[in-house]
């Protein structure tokens, strides 16, 4: 492979390089606490598609700062509990069309897929945090209070909508699957994290993952780019270094992999110049759970049928 990234055998031991602050179990285990789950406000609403084996639904939430969340919903059109996906789309992006999503079906699934907020669906953003917003959404809050960074309210939505798809009718709450791509693949993670009845995550090349690597290695650039502009406007001497990596320390994916008590399926492709290997191997290396890694040498951030072939077989239960 080109040189990329270090070497694959030391991947194979790297456990990351981004500070985890020492409060980051407590912070994200009193944040769940917080949430009322027996109060959570939602409206589900039909949609008329004329298909005999789905049910089609939009789901509107009240996310954790009151900002309205969209996601849609489908689900098999037979009177009992299914296995159910969530799955969570890629940076900038919306959720994926009803036609994609409906593939589901053909496996006897159910699918929930929500919009981020303030990206490219229908998910509000109501905003209100200090500092610049001008270079992407990592950066969103770093000036402000740690409850007001972007990535902590769309990491509280997600799990919110996990804990409304606990309640909808036709979920099997033993059969629970997260799952997505680059920014979706960090949310996949976060929510099997904190709710312990998902069963299966799936990542493929995982974003928001060990922010001091991507620094080092000058790939903050893409979606990563807020940092690069946060420090050539708000810190070039780098006074404030460590404070700020901390501080992105609360949103790493790397810190939630530790937390992982399920089934966990990692794609990553070496030739990823967006999200770099060795971030999604930092991830995979902290997972104490039962885990699958696939490797991909001629690859790189992009679609990969033989990823997606993969993915089919480790979402399957086997009863």
């Amino acid at each position: 492979m080109p040189m990329l990234d270090m070497p694959i055998k030391e991947m194979e031991g790297y456990l990351g390089s981004n500070i985890t602050p020492n409060d980051f179990n407590e912070y994200w285990d009193n944040e769940i606490k917080n949430i009322d789950e027996d109060n959570l406000e939602y409206k589900i609403v039909k949609k008329n598609f004329k298909n005999k084996q789905a049910d089609y639904y939009e789901i509107y939430f009240k996310g954790i700062d009151g900002a309205e969340i969209y996601a849609k919903y489908i689900c098999p059109s037979i009177n009992k509990k299914v296995p159910t996906v969530i799955e969570f789309h890629d940076y900038k992006e919306s959720s994926k069309s009803w036609h994609y999503l409906t593939r589901y079906i053909a496996i006897g699934y159910s699918v929930l897929a929500m919009d981020c907020r303030g990206q490219g669906g229908k998910s509000q953003d109501v905003g209100g945090a200090k500092g610049s917003t001008v270079c992407g959404h990592v950066i969103n809050g770093l000036d402000d209070d740690i409850n007001k960074m972007y990535y902590r309210k769309v990491y509280l939505d997600a799990y919110i909508l996990s804990k409304i798809a606990e309640k909808l009718y036709k979920t099997d709450k033993d059969k629970m699957i997260s799952f997505g791509k680059g920014q979706g693949a960090a949310l996949a993670l976060v929510v099997a994290a904190l709710n312990e009845n998902i069963k299966k995550c799936s990542l493929q090349y995982p974003f928001l993952a060990d922010f001091r690597r991507v620094w080092d290695m000058d790939f903050d650039v893409n979606a990563y780019e807020g940092i690069r502009y946060y420090f050539r406007w708000f810190d070039p001497m780098h006074i404030r270094e460590k404070e700020i990596f901390e501080k992105l320390g609360y949103i790493d994916t790397v810190n939630f992999a530790s937390k992982l008590k399920c089934e966990l399926l990692v794609g990553t492709a070496l030739l990823d110049s967006i999200c770099p290997p060795s971030t999604q191997y930092a991830i995979f290396n902290n997972a104490n759970c039962n885990k699958k890694h696939l490797i991909f040498h001629k690859y790189g951030h992009e679609l990969n049928n033989f990823f997606e072939n993969e993915n089919l077989k480790f979402m399957l239960f086997n009863n």
